[in-house]
């Protein structure tokens, strides 16, 4: 073999040398025999021959047809641009190839996925490797909260919803509501993943983007997310009256994805300027869940999905018309995020022992939806032993800042939400809402008594552990935010790529 054949292969030992790290190179084009022998005669690293061919008349037309083609190429006939012309090679070619694939009817795209199927680069489909995080009741159970203690072991974090659900997060950072970005943005290094279910305010969700000083490299937004127009904001007044609605938009938007259709007002992330860096730019859109989301699969990458709002104010379970724009239980968060539910590993529920709903609509008779046992939060902090008007000034909506209605844990309406999701786990938040002794307690032999009854009744009703407790919501400050007992038997872990990316 000539020495001048192996230039490719030196260059190419050469940038493996120099980068252990990068695992797998691509070589577009071997053009002699010669130059696949040196590959195939070192013991350095292992060679995958792929060997892609068509008829001739097909090849010829391929050429003529290049887009990419080079200036000095432009005149140049196929037959004298083909570099392999001897039989020899070409029998060498076809009889040595590891994979051989037959492109005719297919594009760069389909040939593209056939090879990679063929190397094993696709992940089965079961690996699981996504935990899903939803409310059990009508909102503001501390989703953000629990998803932000979880937020620090995974390598990917999705959110699904929309801007009419707030999750208040308190961190070493301080207290920070998240309104479009998954709880814990500011806290991680994890990659950032709005679904195509998402509908975005888009100057709200750039100013959370630069007070989280979330970059580019972090976020990825999907192209087919639905942009919120003021047309929406308005179309919401209504709703706002009558049942309470955030009035944010996300309902009407949600409508009019449907309903708008062909429409050239109707936008998609895709058609914002301001969100290309996030987005990308046709046709492989840097954000795309499915190819995002395909990507960490084949790494194994960790994934945290965020829900949204809770399973009582589902489009199609809840108490119509006293619901929100979408399904909120785990199948529509998955059908929003892109998931299967194959890939799912747990299913962490976040319910609270006296669930809220938003307050009714002001100088109304109207209500914002039945809830059982009604009471006030009054009521709940002399029964806890807390401080009736802190806890009347702390619970007022995240978004809207309305005041809320609670009521006394509600097991038919629990048991539901667990027949909807099937969690594997439950999250119980706001433990010292049952007693104040609870805020002070870092073990679970800590809490009250009548905390422990209730946990093993919620454990018997789910047949699920209730593995995360909330003990309080550390509103003052970063004092002290161990607010968490955890009880997990399982582990949220960082991809080894992860782990080798914070150590270079």
């Amino acid at each position: 073999m000539s020495s001048e054949s192996k230039w490719v292969f030196e260059a190419i030992k050469q940038k493996i040398d120099s980068n252990p790290y990068q695992k797998n190179y691509v070589i577009d084009h071997i053009r002699t025999s010669e130059q696949l022998k040196h590959f195939r005669n070192s013991f350095d690293f292992m060679t995958i021959h792929v060997h892609l061919y068509a008829k001739e008349d097909e090849l010829i037309k391929r050429y003529a047809t290049r887009k990419n083609i080079r200036h000095t190429e432009s005149k140049t006939d196929y037959h004298k641009a083909d570099s392999i012309k001897t039989t020899e090679d070409i029998d060498f070619f076809a009889t040595d190839a590891d994979v051989r694939i037959n492109t005719a009817r297919t594009d760069v795209d389909d040939t593209l996925v056939r090879v990679a199927a063929r190397l094993g680069l696709y992940s089965p489909p079961d690996v699981r490797c996504v935990d899903v995080v939803i409310g059990g009741q009508y909102g503001s159970e501390g989703k953000g909260h629990i998803s932000a203690y979880l937020a620090k072991d995974y390598d990917l974090l999705l959110r699904v919803g929309g801007p009419n659900a707030g999750h208040t997060v308190s961190s070493s950072s301080g207290v920070f509501t998240y309104h479009q970005l998954p709880s814990g943005a500011k806290d991680t290094k994890a990659k950032l993943l709005l679904g195509p279910g998402m509908t975005i305010n888009v100057k709200d969700l750039l100013q959370e983007i630069k007070n989280c000083n979330v970059t580019a490299e972090r976020l990825f937004i999907d192209p087919q997310a639905m942009i919120i127009s003021e047309e929406d904001l308005t179309a919401e007044i209504g709703l706002v009256k009558d049942i309470a609605s955030t009035g944010r938009g996300s309902g009407s938007a949600a409508a009019r994805r449907i309903t708008g259709r062909g429409d050239s007002k109707t936008k998609l992330a895709k058609d914002i300027p301001e969100l290309e860096p996030y987005v990308g730019k046709e046709p492989y859109y840097r954000g795309s869940t499915t190819r995002q989301l395909e990507k960490s699969y084949r790494e194994g990458n960790s994934i945290l999905v965020e829900g949204t709002q809770g399973s009582g104010l589902s489009i199609y379970h809840g108490n119509y018309p006293h619901v929100t724009s979408r399904d909120t239980n785990i199948a529509g968060c998955l059908a929003e995020a892109g998931i299967s539910p194959s890939r799912v590993r747990r299913i962490i529920m976040v319910i609270r022992p006296t669930p809220i709903r938003v307050g009714n609509p002001d100088n109304s008779e109207k209500t914002s939806g039945p809830m059982k046992h009604e009471t006030d939060f009054k009521t709940v902090a002399e029964s806890a032993g807390l401080d009736p008007e802190e806890i009347i000034q702390n619970e007022k909506t995240s978004t809207t800042r309305r005041n809320r209605r609670v009521g006394w844990f509600d097991w038919q309406q629990f048991r539901s939400a667990c027949a909807l999701n099937a969690p594997t786990d439950i999250a119980l938040t706001f433990a010292d809402y049952i007693c104040e002794k609870n805020s002070k307690a870092r073990r679970f032999e800590q809490l009250s008594l009548d905390t422990i009854k209730f946990i093993e009744e919620i454990e018997r009703v789910a047949h699920a552990p209730v593995s995360l407790v909330n003990t309080r919501f550390p509103r003052q400050g970063t004092l002290d935010i161990r607010t968490v007992i955890d009880r997990r038997n399982w582990i949220s872990r960082l991809s080894d790529d992860s782990i080798k990316d914070d150590t270079q």
